[in-house]
């Protein structure tokens, strides 16, 4: 039943009508009295509800009016729910987004190298105080939205960045133009050589500037590699957000595979296109419970292993040569 969810989680009393006040049994779908929906019902214990409403405003209760709004929150609170459960504490709740804190006082090593530094004259203080640091000022903090933002800010530098790779690629290629028109103006032959030289420099550098060369450049293989080549990379996400592509639950500290296929000459890939998949820390380990299949005999650790190396369906980017 649609209540408030946040009143349910810090055990609220019953839920009651908020059109009539009439008081409801938990099972009921429409009120009694009124015959109002339970899309429109509350909890009598919503005193916090009803302060993060006022603070957020007319946003927020546009979100829980509108009839989509519901699965949102449902979503938003699956997230919140799976944060929870890997150590993550709810902050802030804003209606439309959340956010999420993890605090701790340091590792152990970040600890061994502040007590070698100030244990000398600060007789274990300095500990101390690193750790209410960690713990008050330096805590892990994200954001967690009803639905997936796309232009995120990390997407905005990055964008940022390429924009400022592609102008000094512009200036270098400008540098090239004037220093090859220069020699050719210049009659003695001696001369005119280093500044052809030089205007190659330029235009060298002005291509390596391209961030379309740099990202080939970093992801280049062994001179020996010709052709096409596959490749599969992992690496571990924090991605609440993101949907399991095997399960469908949050990700939340899980992993991404990246799908390569690329065009391969002397190493560095000419064309390349790639898609990259979410699973959850479950689904990568392959330690979620799941129903036997009683018609054949179950797949060993190293087949489910090499099943998950060969997943053809990743969400697809194609990247133009």
């Amino acid at each position: 039943m649609s209540t408030d969810r946040r009143s349910n989680r810090t055990g609220g009393g019953p839920p009651y009508c908020s059109n009539c006040g009439t008081g409801l049994e938990p099972s009921a779908n429409f009120c009694p009295n009124c015959g109002l929906s339970n899309g429109r019902l509350t909890d009598r214990s919503s005193a916090e509800s009803s302060t993060v409403r006022e603070r957020t405003g007319p946003r927020a209760s546009a979100s829980t009016d509108s009839s989509g709004s519901v699965t949102d929150r449902e979503h938003l609170e699956h997230r919140i729910a799976t944060a929870l459960q890997d150590g993550w504490e709810l902050e802030h709740d804003f209606g439309d987004h959340a956010v999420m804190v993890k605090r701790s006082f340091g590792s152990r090593d970040e600890h061994l190298v502040v007590a070698l530094i100030t244990v000398w004259f600060t007789m274990g203080i300095g500990n101390a105080l690193y750790g209410a640091y960690r713990y008050v000022g330096d805590a892990e903090r994200m954001v967690l939205r009803t639905d997936h933002v796309e232009n995120s800010d990390a997407d905005r530098e990055s964008t940022g960045s390429a924009l400022r790779w592609r102008v000094t690629a512009a200036v270098c290629w400008l540098a090239a133009a004037i220093v090859a028109v220069v020699g050719l103006q210049v009659v003695t032959a001696a001369a005119s050589y280093p500044l052809f030289l030089l205007a190659f420099v330029f235009a060298a550098m002005g291509v390596s500037a391209l961030p379309s060369v740099q990202r080939r450049l970093e992801s280049r293989h062994s001179v020996t590699a010709n052709g096409r080549v596959r490749s599969v990379d992992e690496r571990t996400v924090v991605a609440y957000d993101r949907p399991c592509a095997a399960c469908a639950d949050p990700v939340g500290r899980g992993l991404e595979r990246i799908y390569r296929k690329e065009f391969c000459l002397l190493g560095v890939p000419l064309a390349a296109s790639e898609g990259r998949n979410y699973y959850c820390k479950q689904c990568a380990n392959g330690t979620r419970p799941t129903t036997p299949d009683r018609s054949g005999p179950p797949s060993s650790a190293s087949n489910a292993k090499t099943d998950r190396l060969l997943e053809t369906d990743p969400e697809t980017e194609r990247e133009s040569v």
